[in-house]
């Protein structure tokens, strides 16, 4: 693609900057996503961002979801009346700029630009000798038109694109069971496993770093039993030791599809098999597979590829492949009433 009458953007934000002023530039580089090369820090940054910030999160989920319905949808022309409409605004444009009008007000000097190249097959017009200030008034038309939802447009002619989890669809039949490895204030890294018996809200969660600790709790909805297996030591009310697994709520995430506060992405491949990827209202992506049953949860993932899974093992196992003591909440022999260790 011609890069020359993109506008220049300012660098990114450091990771630990916030504030109106840091959503604006990262908006500027979501609205052009798709034509830019970005270097391994501005993934990074991207990322951070985006995983922080509800509202840029949002932001990017109506940008990508927009951009991937005029991606698939049938190659048209405009009509006279929308080039007439937007020639009217350009010249109107034209009127009122100033000399020195840019993204940015007043504009400090940035590094140069990297290159920019389109990083996905969707199919791009080229602005053939547009100036920048125009460019730059024809990406917040895009971003117009994104944050409208404009999609019945797009879902007309191409129908393939609507995605709804089926009608008949249950997780109730099984247990969940992840693992996952976490670091502590420390920097040390301790692992966590869970089983989730999802028809009755029983969990059962060990929390390991090396020799140093070992809790189990176990749970319902209505309490929860903390046992140091160290030290012997049992706690009531030990909620601070479970794990939320709200995401994996199946009549929520079906209910948030079709408020659209959760939005399916697109399909790839994740460790070898075809996933759906669906971004949930909290900025996180979770893939199921093509039984729609969940395969794990990306932190941070900004386009195909990208995403840090959460879980270093996750399936739905069979009841009969867990054991009914797991949800045993009485006090083993030997131990005694007391308070649990701070969590890492």
């Amino acid at each position: 693609m011609d890069n020359t009458y993109l506008p220049s953007l300012p660098p990114l934000p450091a990771i630990n900057q916030s504030g109106p002023e840091v959503c604006a530039v990262v908006r500027l580089y979501l609205a052009v996503l798709d034509d830019l090369t970005l270097t391994e820090e501005q993934v990074a940054l991207l990322n951070a961002h985006i995983a922080a910030c509800a509202a840029c999160g949002e932001e990017f989920r109506v940008v990508e979801h927009a951009t991937r319905l005029v991606g698939r949808a049938a190659a048209t022309a405009p009509s006279p009346r929308v080039d007439a409409a937007i020639w009217a605004l350009i010249e109107g444009g034209r009127q009122r700029q100033r000399p020195a009008a840019t993204l940015v007000a007043p504009r400090p000097v940035f590094a140069p630009t990297p290159a920019l190249i389109t990083r996905r097959t969707v199919p791009h017009r080229r602005l053939v000798g547009l100036p920048g200030g125009l460019v730059a008034a024809t990406v917040v038309l895009l971003a117009l038109f994104a944050s409208l939802h404009f999609t019945s447009i797009f879902d007309n002619t191409s129908p393939q694109t609507a995605f709804a989890l089926p009608a008949h669809l249950s997780w109730n039949q099984y247990v969940l069971y992840h693992s996952e490895t976490r670091t502590s204030a420390s920097g040390e890294l301790y692992q966590v496993e869970s089983y989730d018996e999802l028809s009755t809200g029983n969990m059962h969660v060990e929390t390991k770093m090396n020799n140093q600790l070992d809790i189990i709790a176990v749970g319902n909805d209505h309490e929860t039993l903390g046992m140091d297996t160290i030290h012997h030591v049992a706690q009531m009310v030990a909620d601070q030791w479970m794990v939320d697994d709200s995401l994996f709520d199946l009549n929520a995430l079906r209910h948030d599809l079709q408020t659209k506060d959760a939005v399916y992405i697109d399909t790839e491949s994740f460790r070898g098999q075809t996933v759906y990827r669906i971004r949930c209202k909290d900025g996180l992506v979770i893939l199921l597979d093509m039984q729609y049953r969940p395969v794990n949860v990306l932190r941070g993932a900004v386009g195909p590829g990208t995403g840090e899974p959460i879980y270093t093992a996750l399936q739905l196992l069979p009841p009969s492949q867990v054991s009914a003591s797991m949800w045993d909440m009485s006090v083993p022999k030997g131990y005694h009433m007391g308070n649990l260790p701070t969590q890492p």
